[in-house]
């Protein structure tokens, strides 16, 4: 596993270097830290720096994210200070390092979250690998995965085992019907009375999550939402009180939506504990024992 964080030395980008830490654990993980200079403005551009400055400014922040981080990382993370727009930073490093995963937090600097950080969305939308937004939360115990029930979301789930191994949780495994759903089933129900019902929707619904968890031979409890996808993710996930949410980048058309599926973007936005947004191809960890 290779894990680069984004920090931009304030308290969210704290929660996501301890995130970072945690993931890349294992021996054997790499971990780096990113750290993007703030940009000048257009009159300091404008202006002559004297002779050595840009070096300076970088090397004081190599020691500025040695500092920051030392308490949580040691001094086993590889440090990489780039001189550019902060999003875009993180994601060229995120490709030339080859990353596994990149981990944000989910407000910037000013302290202010303002329900989904600009950069954060950024990275989310343009990384080439799998996005960890860090929030703190003190709900733990239970790791949501949710499935939209196509072979994409195979991975996601894996990724939520492997997940919910590492952190010693539980798992639950979610498909969200969403109102076009729910409303063809209530119309199909509505224009055939006196006749036998096919299966429910639910019901078929809840046999193909059932085969999808069986398929991995993970331990997972299944369950559907017949509420909008986005919405009901959220609520599902405070009601179990879980500590993170792990979601396909990828719709079920297998598109990829402005680079991360609507329904993932939104998920990632309001969600109230950490998510992780999956984009394949995922390595499904040997360390999931086959349940019996």
């Amino acid at each position: 596993m290779r894990v680069l964080i984004a920090t931009d030395l304030s308290h969210g980008a704290d929660i996501a270097v301890r995130e970072g830490a945690a993931l890349a654990a294992a021996p054997g993980d790499a971990l780096a830290i990113v750290y993007a200079l703030p940009q000048p403005s257009v009159l300091e551009t404008w202006a002559r720096r004297p002779q050595g400055e840009a070096a300076d400014r970088v090397s004081a922040a190599h020691e500025s994210v040695r500092e920051r981080t030392r308490g949580i990382v040691g001094d086993r993370a590889e440090v990489f200070v780039e001189d550019d727009v902060d999003y875009a930073a993180i994601v060229l490093r995120a490709q030339t390092w080859t990353a596994d995963v990149v981990v944000v937090g989910s407000y910037g600097g000013s302290g202010l979250s303002r329900g989904f950080g600009s950069v954060t969305e950024r990275v989310l939308r343009h990384a080439p690998c799998s996005v960890l937004v860090a929030r703190e939360s003190a709900a733990r115990g239970w790791v949501l995965a949710a499935s939209d029930l196509s072979d994409t979301s195979l991975g996601t789930i894996a990724a939520a085992a492997v997940e919910a191994k590492r952190r010693r949780a539980r798992l639950e495994v979610v498909h969200a019907m969403g109102f076009l759903e729910a409303e063809a089933r209530y119309v199909l129900e509505l224009a055939t009375p006196g006749i036998t019902s096919p299966p429910g929707v639910v019901e078929v619904v809840a046999e193909e999550l059932g085969k999808s968890v069986s398929l991995l031979r993970v331990e997972a409890t299944c369950k559907v939402l017949d509420r909008p996808a986005a919405a009901a993710v959220g609520a599902e996930a405070e009601a179990l009180g879980a500590e993170l949410i792990v979601v396909g980048a990828h719709g079920k058309s297998g598109l990829r939506l402005r680079a991360l599926g609507r329904v993932a973007e939104r998920i990632v936005r309001t969600a109230a504990c950490s998510v992780l947004a999956v984009r394949p191809p995922v390595v499904v960890s040997s360390g999931i024992a086959p349940t019996a």
